[in-house]
């Protein structure tokens, strides 16, 4: 893995939180059962970045 598979990998989760939010604007159902997944969602670029960071400082991603 590279910084720039981070990159994408940060576009994909972006577009995937963009669906989950227009999901729970227009369906109820998606809504009720699917809460908890949505929340989890808007938490992975954080840990995203602290794994890029780490994997950085352990030379495992090249800057």
């Amino acid at each position: 893995m590279n910084h720039e598979d981070f990159a994408k990998l940060k576009g994909l989760l972006a577009k995937l939180d963009v669906a989950t939010d227009k999901a729970v604007a227009t369906d109820g159902t998606f809504k009720k059962y699917h809460t908890n997944s949505v929340e989890i969602l808007k938490q992975i670029p954080e840990h995203l970045r602290s794994l890029e960071q780490g994997l950085t400082t352990a030379k495992i991603i090249n800057q």
